[in-house]
C-alpha cells in the first residue's frame, strides 16, 4: 500500500468501487437447472418431465400429471381400489378415452 489508509463511512460515496462479481438481478438469484438450452428454476423442476424435460400437463379428469411428449403418466395410480380418478384412467394419457 502507499502508506495511506482510506476509511469510508458511506459506501455510496466511494471514489473507486470495484465491480461486483455477483452482477445479477434480485429476481435472478437462486438455483437453476440448465436443460435443452432452457433455464429451469430449481423450485419448478418438479413440473417438468424427468425424461425429456418438457413441461408436464395436468389432467383434471384423472387428477394426475403427464408428459405429452413421452405420452406417459408421471404419477402412479393410488392404492385405493374404488378411487374415482384412477379407476378409469387409461394406460397412456393420450390414448382414446372410454
Amino acid at each position: 500500500m502507499n502508506g495511506k489508509m482510506n476509511f469510508f463511512l458511506d459506501p455510496k460515496n466511494r471514489v473507486a468501487q470495484k465491480p461486483s462479481i455477483m452482477n445479477y438481478k434480485q429476481e435472478e438469484k437462486g438455483l437453476y437447472l440448465l436443460a435443452d438450452k432452457k433455464f429451469i428454476n430449481w423450485m419448478d423442476v418438479h413440473t417438468f418431465c424427468h425424461t425429456c424435460m418438457d413441461p408436464l400437463t395436468f389432467d383434471n379428469e384423472f387428477d394426475a400429471s403427464y408428459c405429452a411428449s413421452c405420452n406417459e403418466w408421471r404419477e402412479e395410480r393410488c392404492s385405493d381400489i374404488s378411487c374415482e380418478y384412477c379407476e378409469n384412467r387409461p394406460a397412456r394419457p393420450l390414448d382414446p378415452r372410454k
